[in-house]
């Protein structure tokens, strides 16, 4: 939980990271089960820190205003669709992380390198485009508000609203996805109802009291603008052309943190 709420709004992969500790801790991988409630609890902080915007419908920013619905709508398609089509659970693995991580951080630094490259306003042709970005970021260690901030950004969208959007585009999938898990997939008994209130709680706790609150005014003022971070694990590393390295003990299998100024 506190790996979840610590690492939701970073373009880093939250999903990823909770791949990693279960491996670095020895925790018996619960699949998409365990990434679902901890994306439950970061919800609830969501709606909370919007919640001006969020129970409203006067601005066109709002999230019940019809515009805005009608662009969450046509966002959540492609996740639905890949949702439906593949199966994700496969990947929840440390061997497919270490490399999705890695490519996740290629794909944030030559977006953000893109910046405005295009001048598009927020419509059903972009909002399908970010729902593409967002789709990609279903496998762990792709991170989803980094692609999606990102993709926005390179299409030239406003950074404040991107970064607001960004997170009214997970309520959605989050709340289709438990629905799934529920009546098509096999539920949530992997996990126990303990555990599962443990994850939820904690990271609903991290998200909102150390994250949002004392960081999120800072995000929307430097997100992409001065630098970009992705955490990268290898099984062995030789030579890294970009960007500042640092590796960390070999216990906890070689995680490497990658700095790059744009």
């Amino acid at each position: 939980g506190m790996i979840q709420g610590l690492t939701e709004f970073f373009p880093v992969s939250s999903s990823g990271h909770l791949v990693l500790f279960q491996d670095i801790l020895s925790i018996n991988n619960e699949g998409a089960s365990a990434e679902i409630i901890a994306h439950f609890g970061t919800l609830f902080s969501i709606l909370l820190f919007y919640k001006a915007s969020f129970f409203s419908s006067k601005n066109e920013s709002d999230f019940f205003h019809i515009n805005t619905l009608k662009f969450l709508v046509i966002s959540t398609i492609p996740a639905v669709i890949c949702g439906l089509i593949f199966d994700f659970e496969q990947f929840f693995n440390y061997q497919f992380v270490q490399y999705s991580l890695l490519a996740n951080g290629c794909l944030i630094i030559v977006m953000s390198l893109l910046k405005n490259s295009f001048s598009l306003k927020l419509d059903l042709k972009s909002a399908l485009l970010l729902g593409l970005f967002q789709s990609i970021a279903i496998l762990p260690g792709i991170s989803r508000s980094g692609m999606v901030i990102s993709s926005a950004l390179m299409m030239g969208l406003d950074k404040e609203k991107s970064i607001q959007y960004c997170f009214f585009m997970v309520i959605p999938v989050i709340v289709l996805s438990i629905f799934y898990e529920i009546l098509f997939a096999q539920g949530f008994e992997a996990i126990s109802f303990i555990n599962a209130l443990g994850l939820f709680i904690s990271s609903f706790m991290f998200f909102f009291i150390i994250s949002i609150i004392p960081f999120m005014q800072l995000l929307c003022k430097i997100y992409w603008k001065s630098f970009s971070v992705t955490i990268i694990p290898l099984t062995h590393c030789e030579n890294v052309s970009s960007g500042c390295l640092l590796s960390f003990n070999q216990s906890i299998k070689d995680i490497f943190f990658i700095v790059y100024l744009c």
